[in-house]
């Protein structure tokens, strides 16, 4: 075990819980597997804002059945955030799971304003040529509506930078790539949702169905698609 985000920040003995602790001994020997076999990659991000992401759409290769992007709500129907519909997205609290604990409003929706000078200061130590920012584009969305691809417009020219992480480091270490942005005077507006690259679990969700009263069986059928628990000791 290790203090990073690899094993979760595991803080030690001292500060475990006797709730995870008993979690923990009672799921003990049982994984997750797919309902066509083998086992199922776990992967979860803080919060998921709302709507999941496809796996592939996030880190490239195979797309992986069981983690599909769907929306974060006790339907989970499989939906897809766009350009047109980010807006009213975004302007909507809806009934996310990973909306209904305090715990993750903070994560939930999100403002971060950055000065024109400072971003064109991020962008030229990575992409001289562009020059001055004038426009930041999604060039294209996943279903989340996070970003895979920001066409970033400077008066000397325009790139497409991809990747998730990246996109967040170069713009400041933003929460996630689901958001649009609005340039005001000299500064650009980004308006987003979620921590994280939205893919399998959402962390905050996971907590909302919980506290609902949601057994773990229910929550990973509904992060992870066409999958069920099994014991093997």
């Amino acid at each position: 075990m290790c203090s990073t985000q690899q094993c979760q920040v595991y803080a030690g003995a001292g500060k475990e819980d006797p709730r995870t602790t008993q979690a923990v001994e009672a799921t003990r020997g049982i994984v997750l597997l797919r309902d066509g076999g083998g086992l199922v990659d776990i992967r979860y991000s803080a919060s998921c804002g709302g709507h999941g992401e496809d796996n592939d759409a996030i880190w490239g290769g195979e797309p992986d059945p069981s983690l599909r992007g769907r929306a974060d709500t006790a339907s989970g129907g499989m939906s897809r955030v766009t350009d047109a519909s980010i807006d009213g997205f975004l302007d909507g609290e809806g009934d996310a799971w990973c909306n209904k604990t305090k715990l993750g409003r903070s994560k939930f929706r999100w403002t971060e304003t950055i000065a024109a000078d400072d971003l064109t200061a991020r962008v030229a130590a990575e992409y001289p040529e562009v020059g001055r920012v004038r426009q930041l584009t999604a060039a294209r969305r996943g279903v989340s509506g996070r970003i895979g691809v920001l066409a970033i417009q400077g008066d000397k020219a325009t790139v497409e930078v991809a990747g998730d992480l990246h996109i967040r480091r170069l713009l400041g270490g933003l929460k996630s790539t689901l958001f649009e942005v609005e340039r005001r005077g000299d500064a650009f507006v980004i308006r987003g949702a979620g921590f994280g690259h939205g893919v399998g679990m959402c962390q905050m969700g996971a907590i909302g169905m919980a506290s609902a009263g949601k057994r773990y069986a229910q929550i990973l059928a509904h992060y992870y698609r066409g999958s069920h628990p099994h014991r093997l000791y």
